[in-house]
């Protein structure tokens, strides 16, 4: 089972870190995954093992951050703790009174009483976390730096370093908690309630209590509680919560409606299809906050360097304060002072923070544009060099609603033709069979049952039809089970053939034309700008492929391909490719899962919440605009620079910090300031992502 606990209070990003690790090494926890920005730990746990599980992580988390309280659910918390901020104004009275007093003895008192009032919860945590043997965190580090400036007689310094650290860390928490509201907004499209139709009264109940058949009644200005269908009312539905898009569609009766779509006027009554759990906007909420668990190279690079970073910045603080005095006789009270601010600067929060929130920034934006992105690590090989775009014809870069053009029966009356074909099509979901189902709708034919139902995929699907084995699908699946096709019509490069047999006999065939979306030769005249190359893979005949793509920028052409077969040439393209760039795919899902999973990235379009659940793509994007991909590609690049960005921002003010602390010219308070405002501007940074 998914257990997902949210760690109340959780401040520290280092300290988040020690906890996602140790908690990943519990032997009945996998896929352990701690987000930072909303402060929700997943894991997978056996059913059995839950209790344990959790007790094992309330362990792991008072060892390391007693104030940290773990929950089973979030509870809301004010931005800013009004104590916190008394005990800083207190703190800055004492040191300013202290600054003021002439008298030693009396300034060293109000110091004192300044420094234990802004640093106690530090100093606290430092003296637990040493009984742990818990090193290296932020609690050690400002401990250690300001006890050695009291050892050196440095009071008011002690006192402005831990009050400054105080003051930083509230504007730290004010920041990312800002950041953290502003990402979840997300998470306040959740539906509060369904009015529930039961006979003549409409009852109010939770979302979750709506089972598949019931009726819910949608007023102006609510929003759809769970996907369904339209049975009575009319009225403009804002959909932009699902899509990304403000415009407005007329929906009516029989119209399919999603979660989270808003009605403007009118009421609605619709039936429900799913349960509240299964709705698009469920679905898209879960995928988003799900995504930091597919965490980006920079991510794991920056997890990495931070175990490292500290220790090492620590050790350096030692060096510098026992080696210059020893080896060439300079006073220890100075280089024990510059150690101390070697210590202020070695904490890496800012990198911790800033990197994971810049991305998880990103994904939330992407979603409110209806592009949906499973993981950081997509982002990062979408902002990298693509070498080849592969995309799929049907549906990806045509309209996908395919058109009859025509219906011939062939040695039985068209009656029984379209009874056939409506019976066996109206059983699947393949986008040929709607567009079968939709093209003779208007006929009032009957359908029968169909038994032994079985669908080829990239070929056709079979059925026993009133005792008669009934094929349907490419002229090759008839032929290859042995059905003699005797197809004398012209035969034009702009259609696509279906054709039937029954009881292995050729009895007639569809032909469907279908257009290229508008944007399409835009889209893929900006995909070749940025260095890739562009590939057709369709399962229709070569001429009908030839003819699509002719003007249009596209390198290769790969026609006549059953599923497993677009698995070879996108493998076959990657190994071309090797060394010149990653491999995506662009499909809209329907036979192309294989395809999705195999390239470095796959990107699909979504047609239902159901299909949400089960799509093997990376990039879901929610409507069918090839346009979302540009998009995407110009927002993941932007998401790189600002990474990139805080890193050599934070790094650069670390290393110029320690640089002039051991040439003497930064001091202690200096330090502190530093390595906060670092902080601060990353964080702010990283939030330029959603203003993009």
């Amino acid at each position: 089972m998914n257990v997902e606990l949210i760690l109340e209070n959780l401040s520290c990003a280092n300290c988040a870190q020690k906890i996602e690790e140790k908690v990943a090494k519990l032997p009945f926890a996998e896929s352990v995954s701690l987000n930072f920005v909303t402060k929700k730990l997943s894991a997978k746990v056996d059913q059995k093992s839950y209790s344990a599980f959790v007790e094992a992580v309330k362990k792991i988390v008072n060892e390391i951050e007693p104030e940290v309280s773990v929950l089973e659910a979030p509870k809301e918390k004010p931005m800013i703790s009004i104590g916190e901020i008394l005990l800083v104004l207190i703190s800055a009275m004492f040191f300013v009174v202290g600054l003021f007093t002439r008298k030693e003895g009396f300034a060293l008192i109000f110091f004192l009483v300044s420094y234990l009032l802004s640093g106690k919860n530090v100093i606290l945590s430092f003296f637990k976390n040493i009984r742990k043997l818990q090193l290296f965190d932020e609690n050690f580090l400002m401990t250690v730096a300001t006890l050695s400036a009291i050892f050196l007689k440095e009071y008011p310094e002690a006192a402005s370093v831990m009050l400054l650290y105080k003051i930083g860390q509230i504007l730290e928490d004010v920041a990312v908690n800002k950041s953290r509201k502003t990402i979840q907004a997300l998470k306040h499209l959740e539906i509060d309630y369904a009015n529930l139709k039961i006979g003549n009264i409409i009852r109010k109940v939770n979302p979750k209590d709506i089972v598949p058949g019931d009726i819910v009644v949608v007023k102006p200005g609510e929003r759809v509680p769970v996907d369904g269908t339209v049975v009575s009312g009319k009225s403009f539905l804002d959909t932009s919560a699902i899509t990304g898009e403000s415009k407005l569609f007329v929906a009516q009766p029989n119209d399919k409606v999603f979660a989270g779509s808003a009605v403007v006027d009118g009421f609605l009554e619709v039936k429900a299809q799913s349960f509240y759990k299964d709705s698009s906007l469920h679905r898209i909420i879960e995928i988003v906050e799900n995504a930091s668990a597919n965490k980006s190279k920079m991510e794991r690079f920056i997890t990495r360097f931070a175990k490292v970073y500290t220790p090492a910045v620590v050790a350096l603080a030692v060096i510098f304060a026992i080696l210059p005095p020893l080896l060439f006789d300079q006073p220890f009270k100075l280089w024990i002072y510059r150690a101390a601010i070697f210590l202020i600067i070695s904490c890496p929060c800012s990198l911790v923070i800033s990197v994971p929130l810049s991305y998880f920034a990103s994904i939330s934006k992407l979603s409110s544009k209806g592009i949906l992105v499973k993981g950081s690590q997509f982002i990062d090989i979408l902002a990298s060099k693509i070498g080849s775009f592969l995309f799929d014809k049907t549906g990806t870069i045509t309209n996908g609603v395919l058109s009859v053009e025509k219906i011939v029966p062939v040695q039985i009356s068209e009656q029984e033709f379209l009874k056939i074909l409506i019976s066996i099509e109206s059983l699947s979901n393949h986008p040929v069979a709607k567009s079968i189902l939709k093209g003779i709708g208007e006929n009032s034919i009957s359908f029968s049952s169909v038994q032994d139902l079985k669908e080829h995929p990239g070929r056709g699907i079979e059925g026993i039809v009133d005792g008669k084995k009934v094929l349907i699908g490419t002229k090759e699946f008839l032929q290859e089970s042995g059905v003699e096709i005797n197809h004398s019509s012209e035969v034009s490069s702009e259609l696509s053939y279906i054709f039937v047999s029954c009881d292995m006999k050729f009895c007639g065939y569809v032909a469907l034309k279908d257009s290229l979306k508008d944007d399409v030769k835009k889209v893929l005249n900006a995909l070749k700008s940025f260095g890739a190359k562009i590939y057709l893979l369709t399962g229709d005949k070569k001429e009908v492929a030839e003819k699509i793509a002719k003007d249009l920028p596209i390198d290769g052409i790969f026609s006549e391909l059953l599923p497993e077969e677009k698995v070879k040439v996108a493998e076959k393209i990657k190994l071309e490719n090797k060394g010149l760039g990653y491999v995506v795919f662009v499909g809209d899902g329907t036979n192309d899962s294989p395809a999705l999973s195999v390239c470095d990235v796959g990107i699909s379009f979504a047609g239902s919440a159901s299909y949400l659940a089960t799509v093997a793509a990376d990039i879901v994007l929610l409507d069918g605009k090839l346009s979302k991909i540009v998009e995407l590609i110009k927002d993941s690049r932007f998401t790189r620079r600002i990474v990139i960005q805080n890193i050599v921002l934070s790094l650069g003010i670390k290393f110029a910090v320690m640089l002039l602390g051991v040439f003497g010219v930064a001091n202690l308070w200096e330090a502190v300031v530093a390595d906060t405002g670092a902080m601060l501007l990353a964080v702010l940074n990283s939030l330029r992502v959603l203003k993009k």
